[in-house]
C-alpha cells in the first residue's frame, strides 16, 4: 500500500510539470558568449529514453573535457561575411572559423562555414540549399525534413603535391523530430528540456584534378547514415547538451552548455538558484551568487511535512539527503519553490 501511495504522488507530481515550448527568442543573439564544454573520454551511456516527461543524468563524466567557449558576432566583423549574404549572425570559437546563422521569427538555419580547415587557405563552403536547425515553435512531437548542398573546390597540394585541386560535393537529407521532454542533468546543473533527434543520410562525392593531366577524374563516392541527440531548453542559445555516435553507432562526444541562470532554478526577489543533481540519491547542490548568505530553506514532503531544513550559508550549499526516503519532495527558498526527486 506504502510503495502504491508513492506511485500516486510521483504521477501526480509528474503530470504537474509542464513542458517546454521553443521559440526564436531562445536562438543566440549577436554579443553572446556561450561557454561549453565537452567530454570525449568517458564510456557514455545511450541517449534515454523518449516520450513525455523524461530523466537524464549525465553527471559520471571525465575529467578529460575540453573547453569549447563560442562567440556570437555580427557577419560584416568576419572576413568573409560578404560571402553568406543571406546570414545575420556568425559564430566561432577561436576567431578564424566561423559557423554562420540566419535568425528569423520562424525558424533558425545555417548557410555554411569558413575556415582554413586543410591548411590550404579558407575555404567557403556555402550549403545549397540551407539547412533548417530549428522551426518555431518547437514542441514535443513536431518534427520537419530537409536538405542541404556542400559544392567546393580546394588546392590538393595539401593532400597530394601531384594534385592541382580536389573537388568536394555532398547532398544530404535531414529528419528532425522532438522526440522527448522532461528534465536533463550535466555537470553543470538540471534544466528543463526538449529532445531532439537527428537522422541525416548524406551522399559524398570526391574528384581530382592532377596537375597534369588536368583532367579531372572520380576518386570515390560514399553514403552514410548519422544519429545525433541534443537537449534545448529555454534560454539556452546552443543546445544544453548535445551527444553525437561514432561509426559503430556508440556514444562518443557529449558535449554541454555552462550558461549561468537557465537551469531549473528559484527565483526569490533578485536571487536566481540552480539545483543539481535532479534526481539524487543523496546528496543535492544548491548554487547562489556569491552575495546572498544564511538563506533559510525547508524540504517538504507530499502532504506538506517538513522532512528537513537549514540554511544556505556558501555559494555551493550542499544538502545531504541520506535520511531522506525516497520519494518526490518540494523544497522551498523564500517564496520559490523546486520540485526534487530522492531516488
Amino acid at each position: 500500500m506504502k510503495n502504491l501511495l508513492l506511485l500516486l504522488i510521483t504521477v501526480i507530481y509528474a503530470i504537474s510539470y509542464s513542458q517546454i515550448t521553443l521559440d526564436g527568442s531562445d536562438m543566440p543573439t549577436v554579443g553572446d558568449y556561450i561557454p561549453r564544454k565537452s567530454d570525449t573520454m568517458t564510456l557514455l551511456p545511450g541517449p534515454g529514453g523518449s516520450g513525455p516527461n523524461q530523466t537524464w543524468n549525465f553527471t559520471a563524466l571525465s575529467n578529460y573535457v575540453i573547453s569549447e567557449n563560442t562567440n556570437v558576432v555580427s557577419v560584416a566583423s568576419t572576413p568573409n561575411g560578404n560571402q553568406f549574404g543571406n546570414s545575420n549572425l556568425a559564430m566561432t570559437n577561436d576567431n578564424a572559423s566561423y559557423l554562420y546563422f540566419n535568425a528569423t521569427p520562424s525558424t533558425f538555419s545555417t548557410q555554411g562555414f569558413s575556415g582554413d580547415l586543410l591548411g590550404t587557405g579558407v575555404i567557403n563552403a556555402v550549403f545549397n540549399p540551407d539547412l533548417t536547425l530549428h522551426q518555431f515553435p518547437r514542441t514535443f512531437g513536431s518534427s520537419f525534413n530537409d536538405a542541404y548542398g556542400i559544392d567546393v573546390t580546394v588546392p590538393g597540394a595539401a593532400i597530394n603535391p601531384l594534385l592541382s585541386q580536389i573537388h568536394f560535393k555532398r547532398f544530404s537529407m535531414v529528419h528532425d523530430t522532438t522526440d522527448a521532454w522532461g528534465q536533463i542533468t550535466t555537470p553543470n546543473g538540471t534544466y528543463d528540456v526538449l529532445r531532439i533527434h537527428t537522422t541525416e543520410i548524406f551522399s559524398d562525392s570526391i574528384w581530382a584534378q592532377p596537375i597534369f593531366p588536368p583532367t579531372w577524374s572520380l576518386v570515390s563516392t560514399s553514403t552514410d547514415t548519422t544519429h545525433s541527440y541534443s537537449w534545448v531548453g529555454k534560454g539556452g542559445k546552443l543546445a544544453i547538451a548535445e551527444m553525437s555516435f561514432d561509426t559503430l553507432g556508440m556514444p562518443k562526444i557529449f558535449k554541454w552548455t555552462e550558461l549561468p541562470g537557465i537551469g531549473v532554478g528559484l527565483v526569490t526577489k533578485n536571487l536566481v538558484a540552480e539545483v543539481f543533481p535532479n534526481p539524487t540519491s543523496q546528496y543535492l547542490t544548491v548554487s547562489v551568487p556569491d552575495q546572498y548568505d544564511q538563506l533559510p530553506f525547508q524540504i517538504l514532503d507530499a502532504s506538506g511535512r517538513k522532512v528537513y531544513e537549514g540554511a544556505i550559508d556558501s555559494p555551493k550549499y550542499t544538502i545531504n539527503l541520506e535520511g531522506v526516503c525516497a520519494g518526490v519532495y518540494c523544497l522551498k527558498i523564500g517564496d520559490s519553490t523546486y520540485r526534487i526527486l530522492k531516488e
